[in-house]
């Protein structure tokens, strides 16, 4: 099923995923899994905590997670998976 997406004003067509992504980028080569519901924090800022909502494939085929700030809950952002798995930028909590 195809849906929409806001960006800059524009309808950009998404396409709904199974309810997490898979990659092979672990430690050892372990498969990793995002997942609906997991937390994250930014890393070395601890203070907010990110748990994903949805996930889903952009027109282009990218992977990109829709996250919510667990305490007030009126702070949402988009990532790219890949941004999300990056240990440098944000870590699972």
């Amino acid at each position: 099923m195809t849906g929409y997406l806001t960006v800059n004003g524009q309808a950009v067509p998404v396409e709904a995923v199974e309810r997490s992504g898979v990659y092979a980028d672990g430690p050892r080569g372990q498969r990793y899994r995002i997942k609906v519901g997991q937390r994250f924090h930014r890393a070395g800022y601890t203070a907010v905590i990110w748990r994903a909502t949805s996930i889903y494939f952009d027109a282009l085929g990218l992977e990109h997670v829709n996250l919510v700030d667990e305490a007030g809950r009126l702070d949402v952002k988009t990532l790219s998976a890949s941004v999300l798995l990056d240990r440098s930028h944000y870590r699972l909590i």
